[in-house]
């Protein structure tokens, strides 16, 4: 069942068989389904994610009601809300599964038991942490420096195949911009410059 998250562990972490054990039994397994909530708006976010198959996003929601997708993972990738998860406070956010997917998850209280127990495991989360921050800096900088055909452009050339996998309302709500607006951007055959 773990194989997968085995692998992947070991290509990261330097660890023997017996600690790389005690961090896998602490994971479980399960399937979502297309559109699936993982976690809701005003809820704890009480886990932690890895992505086997599958793409998740982070959603937040406007006083109007639009949404915004702050956040998009595919395989190979933890997800999570991490705000509430750190804290664990309520969310403004949703967790929300875009493709059917298969994720192992590990709960908030067995992460912080295995923060305890093993120093690798404390260096993993700092790098996810680490990967994630950084992620968030250079989305905030382009939606803040970049127009809309540059930001598509950007992400035509760094995640082609999200454009085929996302839904122009998510692509679209990622990127800050209508699906009207992304459409003539599509529609335009955009040429990197």
């Amino acid at each position: 069942m773990t194989n997968y998250l085995k692998k992947h562990l070991n290509q990261k972490l330097i660890l023997s068989d017996e600690k790389l054990e005690s961090i896998l039994i602490c994971f479980k397994k399960t399937q979502t389904k297309k559109n699936q909530i993982l976690i809701h708006q005003n809820k704890v976010c009480k886990h932690l994610f890895f992505i086997k198959k599958g793409c998740l996003r982070v959603v937040c929601t406007r006083d109007d009601g639009q949404e915004w997708t702050r956040q998009i993972e595919t395989e190979n990738n933890f997800i999570t809300i991490f705000p509430s998860f750190i804290e664990q406070t309520n969310t403004s956010s949703y967790l929300q599964a875009i493709e059917a997917s298969e994720i192992f998850y590990i709960s908030f209280s067995d992460f912080k038991k295995l923060n305890k127990m093993l120093p690798e495991w404390k260096k993993f989360y700092t790098d996810i942490l680490e990967i994630a921050y950084i992620n968030s800096v250079k989305r905030i900088e382009k939606l803040i420096t970049m127009s809309g055909k540059h930001l598509y452009q950007d992400f035509k050339i760094n995640h082609p195949e999200l454009l085929i996998r996302l839904p122009n309302k998510v692509l679209a709500s990622y990127l800050g911009m209508s699906q009207e607006t992304l459409s003539r951007l599509k529609a335009k055959k955009i040429e990197a410059s």
